[in-house]
């Protein structure tokens, strides 16, 4: 029998990321006194090794447990969309895939990143899952597991599957125990054979079925081409008894594994960021023309970094990805809110979740789930608890669901990417672009000309000043229905959110490539007029309407609550001015 030495509970993990890279995890030593003044006396050798596969398998998955606790939001009760990211760095590995196995959703999409992916799927309905009578866990593995669990949920003894990522075998078996409230009688051929609980090539899924239907299992994996092994017997004991030649070599309360994960739990992390540091004001040199600006920025806007699909049904639309299924639309939207510069971490997230929210919204496709992938700081726990804390608002507010966030550990400031998911209101893309001349341009919501972060200022090289714009999350969810309700009721024509670059570049980019259609913007705003043009003002939305429909629309808004400005009108003489300060063909642009 394999020794037990407990100095090995203690240290780091390191694995392997794609990129060369050794990505450290620390392991928290496990408190072996604590152990023993549960159990009321020493655990044995078996017990022992139980206890320290289970402790790497928790470190391992659960590193990131409170942080997603803090995340996650369950706003929208009626979506049946799932969004999981995977990223490069996230030690526990294959999460997207595992989950959608799981759940036996309906895999639609996957956009990869250059840090990492995420996939789109739909859940099954839930009407069409009968309970049934938990008896018998098994673990399954392979590269045909997206064909096994198609099968296995079909069958009247199944009952359900749990993903288990990279070295968690051992802790999705505790997840299993506390969903049922059930314990397991464990079998096993060699004590060794327990470190499989942490063993870092195990991933796949556990799934639970009915007794008398193993050797049924047994048969459909090998069809299917997958591994399958026994994990043992549930019980109504909530306690893991362990047998080796039909004797019981250890017995575990499984309190004992809830007390030892509680204990490891930090209560106090979320704190709120309140202190913004202020930052100086621009000071630029009045001009009066922008011309050059203007055109230096749409060349600098597409340079950016594009969403690769990885199917080809999939479309892509600057930061949009989008696919029909069964005659719906389904639509993906990215955005990272990359200010570094800025320390409120609250706001950094709520500004990404809000972006790519308000492209979908603009695309006719009604936000419902919410993924990304997060680098969680081990430095300030203050950032953290403010970051997370502005991806749960986001969610509540914009009624959302925040679900599968993939994670990785860094020592630099928080960061993030973002991808909100959802359903078409029609069955086609809503434009972007300007359609025709003689509509008129409304802008929805309140300018305020915040320069800081943007493209403009680091085109000018003050990268660093400015105030930083912010997010008001109530007037999104209202600008964001707005939109859908004027899509919806055929009354806006087109529609783009204000992003990088601010009006005067979202409006060019609204050409599309047509030299023939141009606009004449007459804008009378308290705003310097850099801060009129480029300021990137969160929640602003550029709309073209008939003239037929703009009392009617004005309508909308102020039933909503939601500030419309009539500032421009589309024309046929492929020109763009915008008051005194921009005035060129539109040639100049596409």
């Amino acid at each position: 029998m394999k020794s037990f030495v407990p100095s090995s509970l203690s240290g780091n993990q390191a694995n392997d990321n794609k990129d060369g890279t050794r990505l450290r995890i620390k392991v928290k030593p496990m408190n072996i006194q604590f152990l023993q003044k549960e159990l009321g006396r020493i655990p044995n050798e078996i017990e022992q090794l139980f206890f320290h596969y289970f402790w790497k398998s928790y470190q391992m998955q659960s590193m990131f447990d409170s942080e997603a606790y803090q995340a996650e939001v369950q706003s929208n009760d009626l979506s049946k969309m799932i969004l999981a990211a995977q990223g490069q760095s996230d030690p526990r590995n294959r999460i997207s895939e595992n989950t959608i196995h799981a759940l036996n959703a309906k895999k639609l999409a996957t956009i990869s990143r250059r840090k990492g992916s995420f996939t789109l799927g739909i859940l099954p309905d839930p009407s069409t899952i009968q309970p049934k009578t938990v008896q018998h866990a098994y673990f399954i593995s392979g590269g045909n597991l997206r064909r096994a669990i198609k099968a296995l949920y079909t069958q009247d003894w199944f009952e359900t599957a749990i993903p288990v990522n990279k070295g968690g075998l051992g802790y999705s078996l505790y997840q299993m125990f506390m969903n049922y409230g059930r314990g397991l009688i464990m079998p096993i051929e060699k004590s060794e054979n327990i470190n499989i609980l942490s063993r870092k090539g195990v991933n796949g899924l556990i799934i639970v079925i009915n007794q008398g239907e193993q050797n049924t299992l047994c048969d459909l994996m090998k069809e299917k081409k997958c591994n399958c092994m026994e994990l043992g017997r549930l019980r109504k004991e909530f306690n893991i008894d362990i047998y080796h030649k039909n004797k019981v070599v250890g017995h575990i309360p499984i309190s004992i594994l809830t007390r030892l994960v509680n204990q490891n739990t930090n209560q106090g992390e979320i704190k709120i960021q309140t202190f913004i540091p202020s930052a100086l004001e621009s000071k630029l040199k009045e001009k009066k023309r922008f011309n050059n600006a203007l055109i230096s920025l749409m060349k600098k806007d597409n340079k950016t970094e594009i969403l690769q699909p990885t199917q080809k049904k999939i479309l892509t639309r600057e930061n949009l990805a989008f696919i029909q299924h069964h005659r719906r639309l389904y639509g993906l939207a990215v955005n990272d809110n990359d200010t570094k510069h800025y320390t409120d971490y609250k706001m950094k997230s709520i500004a990404a979740i809000a972006n790519s929210t308000r492209h979908l919204a603009c695309a006719g496709i009604r936000p419902e789930v919410c993924s990304g992938f997060v680098a969680v700081s081990n430095v300030n726990l203050e950032e953290k608890g403010s970051y997370l804390s502005g991806i749960q608002s986001a969610g509540k507010h914009l009624n959302i669901n925040v679900q599968h966030v993939s994670f990785e550990q860094t020592d630099n400031p928080m960061d993030g990417e973002f991808c909100s998911g959802g359903t078409g209101i029609g069955n086609t893309l809503f434009p972007d672009d300007f359609p025709c001349a003689n509509l008129f341009i409304s802008m929805l919501g309140s300018h305020r000309g915040e320069l800081g972060g943007s493209q403009y200022l680091s085109l000018i090289k003050q990268e660093n000043t400015g105030t930083q714009p912010m997010v008001d999350l109530m007037m999104e969810s209202r600008l964001q229905e707005t939109v859908l309700t004027g899509i919806q009721g055929g009354l806006i024509q087109s529609a783009r959110a204000v992003g990088a670059g601010g009006i005067a570049v979202s409006i060019a980019k609204s050409f599309g490539g047509n030299a023939q259609l141009g606009a004449r913007i007459h804008f009378s705003r308290k705003l310097k007029i850099d801060e009129l043009l480029f300021g990137e003002t969160q929640g602003l939305v550029i709309v073209t309407i008939k003239e037929t429909d703009l009392m009617e629309f004005e309508r909308v808004c102020m039933t909503i609550g939601i500030p419309a400005t009539t500032i421009g009108r589309v024309t046929d003489d492929g020109v763009y001015s915008f008051n005194e300060a921009i005035k060129l063909p539109v040639s100049k642009l596409v």
